[in-house]
Parts: C-alpha cells; structure tokens; sequence
C-alpha cells in the first residue's frame, strides 16, 4: 500500500514549490519579532533566550519597543513584523490592549501574530477581545521559560507564515482562503467539529464519510489524553460519540493511531487521517474516505485546508481555557467563587425552605502546611479534601472553591446536623505516603432570600466563619442576626486600637512582680499590655488581644511592646533601680515573622539594653509547632544574650523528648493548675510533676496566678522557689512598681 507521510511545518511550502513562489531557506530573510514592553529587562531576558535561535530554517531578529507610541512607529515603517510579543499593561492598565486595537483596526496589520503577556494575572483580557482582535496566545511571563518561549513563538511564526502564504498564494488557493476565515468563528469545540467537516464537503464538492475526534471531556478544564468522536459524516456518522479506542476496532481505526503517533498527516489509498497538531497537551483529528487514491493536488489542499483547522483549533482552545479559568478553579477543576455566586443566584428561590445550607469551610491553618509540606503537597491535599466533599454531599449540591484554602458548599443535609460534614476531615490525609491531620472550621447559613441575595449570604456564612475563628474552642457556628452587630463593634475597636497604637497614644504597659517567695524578694517582672480609651475606659486585654491576633496587628503590638519594655529598662537603669529580668510575651504570629530574630537584635542595638536583662516568653503550642525550626530560632535569640521561657506550660502537648531539645531557661506553670491548687488534687499532682520535669531538665520553674498563701506553701514545697500572682502584686504602672519596691525595702 502506496503512503505518503506530512510534517505540519512543511504543508504550505510543499503546495508551492512546483510554482517557484517560496524561496530556499538560505534566501528567506529573519523573521522580525517586536518585543513591547516597559521593562528593559524583560528586553534582555528575550534577547538572551532567543540568540542564536533558528526557527522554521529562519533566524530571529528582534525589534524593541519600551512603549505602545514606540511600537506604533516601529509598525508604521517597518515591514514585515511577523509576532509581537506584547506587555498588557504599560503606561495604562489597557496600554497594551489599546496597541492591540490600533494595529488590527488602524493599521490593518491583520496578519501578525499577537501573544499577550502579563506579570499580572488578574489582567486577563476579555474574551470578547480575544475573540475580536484575533490575539494569538496570553501567558503570565513565569509561565514563558526558555523553551516554552521557543514553542509558543514557533507556534506563532507558523501560524504568520501560513497567513502570509495564504495571502500571497490567493490565487491558488482562493477558496481556502476564504473560507478559512469561517474556521474562526465557532467558539465551542463541538461547533468547529461540525464546521470542519462542512468546510470539507465544500471543498470537495460532495458528501463525504468523515470524523472528527477531539479530547474528551472537552477543553475547559484540560480535557483527557482520550480522545473521542465529536462530529461525524456519512458513514462515521454512526460513530459519534465513540472514543478512540473502540474507533480503532473499526475499517479506519489503524489510521487514526498512527497519524496520533506521529502527529503528522497520514495518507493512504481512499483514506486520509489529518493530525491538527497538539495545543496546551490537547491533539485532534480529522478521518476522511474518498474512494480511490487522493491525487497530489487533492492532498495538497488538504494540507492547506488543516493549517486553517490548526489556527481554529488553537483559538477554540485558547478561547475555551480562557472561559474555563473565568469561572472554575484549574488545580480542583471546582467552580470558583465568581461561578458559585452565580449559581447560589440561579437557584435562590429553590433554595428558599431553609432545608438547604450554605457552608463556608475553611482548612485551618493550611497556608503553614503548604509552607511546611511544600506546594505540590498542599496542592493534593487541596483535591483530596474536594474529593471527599463530593462524596459527603448529593450530585446536586453546589460544591466551590472560593478562596485559597475555602471551600463553598450549598446542600441539604439528609437526617444529619450540618456540621456533620467536617467528619470529611475526622481520618487524617495520606499524601506522598504520609498521613497528614488535617482541621477545618465552617461557618453556615440558612438559604434565604435576602437583600443582596448571592453576595450577602456569602457574606453571612462568611461571619459565622469568623465567630468559629475567634471561639478557639468552637469549630463552626451557625449566622444569627447578633454577629452582624457585634462584627461592627469589633470593627470599631480593631480602628481605635490601630490609632491608639499609630498615636501612641493609649497603650501602655504595667508590669506585675515575680518573687522569691524565700524572703519575698523581687526577681523579675512581666510586662503586660494595657489598653485606655480617652475618656477613661479600660478594655480588658481579653478583648483586643484576640481581635489583635485574628486580623495579624498582633505583630506590630508585639513589636511596640517589645520595644517599650526596652526603654523602660534603660529608664530604670537611670534611676538606680537594680538590674532584675523582664519578661515580654511573644505571640505566636511574631515568632514566626521571617525576620523576627533581626527585629529582637535592632531594638537591643538601638536602645542599648542589655540582653541578659530581657526573658522572651513563648506559649508551649508555638514551641511544639515545628520544634526543628523553632530550636534553631531559640538558639539565635539566645545566641543575642537573652533568655527564654515557655510559657502556660501544661495546657498543650509537648513531649518530653521534644522539650529536651528545646533551648529553654524557664518553665511557666499556667495559672491553670494553681488557681485551684490544693493538696491531693489532680492539679497538686500536674504542678509537681511539672516541676520535677522542669528541674530533670535543668530548667527554673515559675508559677503564674499565685492568690493565696496556701498555693504559695504549696508550691514552694514542691521545689517552685519563684512566683507571680496578684499575692505580690497586680499587674502596676513602671511608677508604680518603683513605689510598690521601695515600700518592700528592695534593695537598689
């Protein structure tokens, strides 16, 4: 059997050579790429990755322009420019859309080829301008390395090249040409499908036996390495709907799989297979009989005909990936929150007997695993936690991702308490072969008609969400009508606590005294935060610590405070007060700023305290949260001359084995145990065991919330030889506390 084999690069100029209208390779010329933008390095990263580079037997040479006026000029006296590679967004958010229109429309510059790109994302252009300026490719700039900059420029050099050999070919191939165009219209995959096999009957000039195969699935959300019969004709008509494979066991099965295999034409007697050539890891083919043996020409048309159906191709599936991405989500393939609003929309009156459930689930503290883990495993355990809620609820809920690690889910609960649905995190997650824990808060509400429909129950949901962030202890709440007003109140005083720490004016802290109860000689203090409104008002630290660590301004109280202590250190240097330790919470959103260390060591450079006067105090949980990491930053602090304790020691879940390798000075019994301390109690057995340990471990020991003096006997005769509680002294202004010492006869 007579077979003929065709490479796509090779189809436009093998239809010409008889004529003598394409020349040798050596006699093309370069091809002109005009790089647009306003980065100059973005000019130097283009010229380093495409020096030397050759494509389709032409070298590249570059033109550059640093703006859209600059481009223009370029365009106006030079011919010739076969792609431009071009910035969104320059002088203007729409700079680089508005060249765009100037250069189809002004110009009439209808055959460069346009690839968009941004190092924004969000600045996607419209569908709509895709579609009408016929812009080639958008990519994000990390998205083009080396080789992928290679491949899509090639792509679009071919794409140039076969416009242009169209165009100068018109004679010959007028009707091609012609209908061509009508090979961009359709916008759906099974509309080109349908448009390529009438395009082949007019070409031919009578009905055809034909199929056209393409990714199942469709293109929207990547498609499938199979490939399935999307149109058919004539005989193959009866094969619609078939995939591949079963294709295969049929007369022109064999053909398909070897055009696939060698992504090429594939001719044979009375039978032809067209490769359209692959677009994002997508392929398609055209099957077509004719009786008979295809004649030169016949065939050369067809392989002009397949470079149209190629570009259709890769605009259907450019204009498909670009919908796709504008309403789901590309690593859950879940529709996003813009998808999901729409939806809640469509079907609020349904939703209307408050039988349905709104749900907002968020993964806690995720971004720390991603961190941790890795992306690629954030990323799996993101799709596992998506499979698991597709099999927890029915086919017709409505299931989301509508934030980084949020899911969004509208269902009715069968027999069963909403909140059952976070039992899809009860059994940890096994990724990469390890088992991962995994906790998650929701926040629900009843579906409802209400002002503002889709958005607003969004943002109910949303509030009930923030109420179970806040309340430790509670993993989902249900919206009620009170956490609208008390969310406006929070948000009054997270705006007065944030100008009360930009004015400084305020915030102050008060230091409470540590004894040795041997004697009751002061040993040290702890500097506690303390908040007075203008007009007088105390808000109690149980207020807006919590408020001051969910919204992060943690951080920059921490900061202050840190530093404040400092000064006050410096200022009872001065005073003559003796040198005793301060103690300076740290909370847990501070330990783990990148640059915390660095922060502790300027403050120490600039006020000029001396280190060794300075005790940091970190809560167990942080300690234990990533003991590699968290020992390495302990050693630096302590490497500064400061002193560490772990503090409330007892109410989390550290180890023995791990607190050994901790580099702590001090353990903080939590007032937990000693508020109720008395002998043989449970609480007497926790405090004394935490003091053996903490003594085992070479460590001094402390006790926090010592009221009474049979707490303080007890204490001291488990071998706690150091206390701090309202028995001493409350918590006192650094005035205050200079009184309250001299009244004891402190030694200065």
């Amino acid at each position: 059997m007579n077979m003929l084999v065709s490479t796509a690069s090779d189809e436009l100029l093998a239809f010409l050579e008889d004529d003598g209208g394409v020349l040798a390779p050596s006699q093309l010329g370069t091809w002109r790429v005009l790089v647009v933008d306003d980065d100059a390095e973005v000019h130097q990263a283009s010229v380093f990755a495409l020096n030397d580079a050759v494509i389709c037997s032409r070298p590249v040479e570059l033109l550059h322009a640093g703006s859209a006026a600059a481009a223009l000029d370029i365009l106006r006296t030079t011919p010739e420019v076969a792609v431009i590679l071009l910035d969104v967004v320059m002088e203007t958010h729409d700079a680089g859309l508005e060249l765009v229109r100037r250069i189809r429309q002004e110009l009439g510059l209808a055959d460069i080829r346009i690839i968009l790109r941004t190092g924004q994302p969000g600045y996607a252009p419209e569908l709509s301008v895709v579609r009408d300026y016929d812009i080639n490719d958008y990519r994000t700039k990390s998205e083009l390395t080396h080789t992928r900059l290679l491949t899509t420029l090639t792509a679009a050099i071919r794409s140039y090249q076969q416009l242009r050999t169209l165009e100068e070919a018109r004679t010959g191939l007028a009707f091609l040409v012609e209908s061509g165009n009508q090979l961009f219209v359709p916008r759906d995959l099974k509309s080109f499908a349908e448009a390529t096999l009438g395009h082949l009957e007019v070409l031919l000039g009578r009905s055809v036996s034909a199929l056209f195969l393409g990714p199942a699935g469709g293109i929207g959300d990547g498609g499938k390495e199979s490939l399935e019969v999307l149109a058919g004709r004539g005989t193959c008509l009866d094969e619609l709907g078939c995939s591949l494979e079963s294709v295969v066991r049929a007369a022109p099965g064999g053909l398909l799989v070897k055009a696939r295999a060698r992504r090429a034409h594939v001719f044979e007697e009375g039978a032809a297979s067209l490769y359209l050539g692959q677009v994002h890891g997508l392929d398609a083919l055209v099957y077509l009989e004719i009786p008979g043996v295809f004649t030169p020409l016949l065939r050369q048309l067809l392989e002009v005909l397949s470079v149209s159906l190629r570009v259709g191709f890769e605009n259907v599936v450019l204009f498909e990936r670009l919908n796709f991405f504008a309403y789901f989500d590309p690593l859950t393939r879940l529709p996003n929150r813009t998808r999901f609003l729409d939806s809640l929309d469509e079907g609020l009156a349904g939703f209307a007997d408050k039988a349905w459930i709104l749900a907002i689930i968020d993964v806690v503290r995720f971004s720390e695993l991603n961190d941790a883990l890795g992306h690629r495993s954030g990323d799996l355990l993101l799709t596992e936690v998506t499979t698991r809620l597709k099999a927890r609820v029915s086919p017709e809920a409505l299931l989301a991702r509508v934030a980084g690690d949020a899911f969004g889910v509208c269902w009715r609960p069968q027999d069963e308490e909403p909140a059952a649905i976070l039992d899809v995190f009860s059994a940890p997650f096994v990724v990469r072969g390890h088992a991962v824990p995994l906790r998650a808060r929701a926040g629900f509400a009843h579906m409802a008609q209400v002002p503002g429909g889709a958005v607003e129950l969004l943002k109910r949901a949303n509030l009930a969400l923030s109420h179970a962030k806040m309340e430790g202890d509670q993993h989902w709440r249900f919206f009620t009508e009170e956490m609208e007003s008390s969310t406006q109140s929070r948000v009054q005083l997270l705006n007065e606590l944030r100008s009360a720490l930009n004015s400084g004016k305020g915030l102050e802290l008060h230091y409470q005294p540590q004894v040795s109860p041997f004697g009751g000689r002061m040993i040290g203090c702890e500097a506690l935060i303390r908040w007075i409104k203008p007009h007088g008002e105390f808000v109690a630290p149980d207020k807006f610590i919590p408020l001051a660590e969910y919204t992060g301004l943690i951080v920059e109280i921490g900061d202050w405070v840190f530093a404040e202590a400092c000064r006050q250190i410096i200022r009872w240097d001065r005073s003559g007060l003796p040198g005793f330790r301060v103690g300076i919470n740290i909370s847990a959103a501070q330990f783990r700023e990148a640059d915390f260390v660095t922060k502790i060591a300027a403050v120490i450079a600039e006020t000029g305290v001396d280190p060794a006067r300075l005790e940091l105090e970190i809560t167990e949980s942080v300690a234990m949260d990533d003991p590699e990491s968290v020992a390495r930053q302990l050693r630096e602090l302590k490497s500064l001359g400061l002193k560490v304790a772990v503090d409330d020691f007892g109410c989390g879940f550290s180890s023995l084995g791990t607190l050994n390798k901790l580099p702590f000075d001090r353990v903080k019994i939590d007032r937990a145990f000693v508020r109720e301390l008395t002998p043989e109690t449970s609480n007497e057995c926790i405090a004394r065991l935490i003091v053996k340990l903490a003594r085992s471990l070479g460590l001094d020991v402390i006790a926090e919330g010592v009221e009474t003096q049979e707490q303080a006997s007890l204490l001291d005769e488990m071998g706690c030889k150091e206390m701090q509680g309202h028995l001493y002294g409350r918590p006192m202004r650094a005035d205050a506390l200079e009184d309250w010492m001299r009244l004891r006869g402190e030694p200065s």
